[in-house]
């Protein structure tokens, strides 16, 4: 089966994105910074829009959204969201005590998405997804030379082969390899 490449933005499109939050029109400040962390989360922690702000599922069950017992020092513990498995991700180090003070975070999902792709489209001109941002960790780990399966311990991929995507190559970074081996 032939999986579609994900949608990626560039570490600094990231940072743009980030920055521009707070510069937003007619959103209170408080919305704002929840916004703020839950981009952060995504982005720096590849958490789903489920495991920060929660998710009732079609069968009754839910994933209870991200809360201040779930953060440790250098990481966050998820509690059986996708596939009801439990997995730990890196805390975001520009995730300070303010920001797990705000735990849980009151926003809807479509909120947040609506907002990140009207964000993506005015400030990076690109048609994006809250996913895009979980996309973007991924993306990130494997271009700096983690190993796929530490990816996808912390994606929690069951399949490395939905890990193995990420694994899009650069061709001038392939034709660099390939002339240093010969």
């Amino acid at each position: 089966m032939n999986k579609k490449l994900p949608k990626i933005i560039s570490k600094e499109e990231f940072e743009t994105l980030f920055e521009a939050v707070e510069k937003t029109k007619n959103i209170p400040k408080k919305k704002l910074k929840e916004y703020k962390l839950a981009i952060l989360l995504a982005g720096a922690g590849g958490l789903r829009i489920s495991e920060i702000v929660g998710f009732k599922r079609k069968d009754g069950t839910e994933i209870k959204p991200l809360t201040k017992d779930m953060i440790e020092v250098t990481s966050i513990r998820l509690e059986g969201a996708k596939g009801k498995k439990d997995r730990i991700v890196p805390r975001p180090k520009r995730m300070n005590e303010k920001a797990v003070n705000m735990l849980p975070l009151k926003i809807q999902r479509r909120a947040l998405q609506s907002f990140v792709t009207t964000l993506g489209k005015k400030i990076l001109n690109k048609k994006i997804s809250f996913h895009t941002l979980r996309h973007c960790f991924a993306s990130h780990l494997v271009n700096s030379g983690r190993p796929l399966h530490e990816v996808q311990m912390l994606m929690g991929h069951a399949d490395i082969s939905t890990t193995g995507i990420y694994l899009h190559a650069d061709p001038r970074k392939a034709i660099e390899g390939a002339r240093d081996v010969f």
